[in-house]
């Protein structure tokens, strides 16, 4: 049984990373559609949340740096981080995603 959750937990991070690359190449116009909006970043902040929850990667792909702010729903968000273009980071957590702000 906890061979089946491994398989699944690491299935759903292999398909996380893999929207998440496919969404970095595309325009801000497409990432929106591949990947979940749900706050007041704008569109060239990628985020790609696993299904199963746990884990966030967000993306900046505005082309200058950004700072961002990860919400979560019934659990701590994420500190307010500075994202240089291009650059990536991985928000742990229990609860739910929220969205992302700018901060």
């Amino acid at each position: 049984m906890n061979s089946l959750l491994s398989r699944t937990a690491i299935s759903t991070a292999i398909g996380a990373c893999l929207l998440f690359t496919g969404a970095a190449a595309a325009s801000a116009d497409t990432v929106t559609h591949l990947v979940s909006a749900g706050g007041t970043a704008p569109a060239c902040i990628g985020r790609a949340a696993s299904d199963l929850g746990g884990f966030v990667y967000v993306g900046n792909h505005c082309g200058k740096t950004m700072r961002v702010k990860v919400i979560i729903d019934f659990g701590p968000d994420s500190s307010c981080w500075t994202l240089a273009p291009e650059q990536v980071r991985r928000h742990n957590y229990y609860g739910s995603y929220g969205k992302t702000i700018t901060c």
